[in-house]
């Protein structure tokens, strides 16, 4: 155990910052992504939404003509 822990800490010590970016695609692709998670979430959640309204409103219309 202590070997993996001193092997970690001399890697943590030498490395060297790298010079990384990310490309316009890559930043649309992320965002892109993101939006069309939500779409699908709206998309999916709204139709059950909208037939337990429909069903409510019928129980509701009901109990006010009793």
């Amino acid at each position: 155990m202590k070997p993996k822990i001193i092997l970690t800490l001399i890697i943590v010590c030498i490395s060297q910052p790298s010079f990384a970016y990310i490309d316009p695609f890559t930043g649309s692709l992320i965002i892109q992504t993101i939006l069309a998670f939500f779409a699908a979430v709206v998309f999916y959640l709204g139709y059950p939404i909208k037939i337990i309204k429909k069903i409510y409103n019928k129980l509701s219309k009901e109990k006010k003509k009793q």
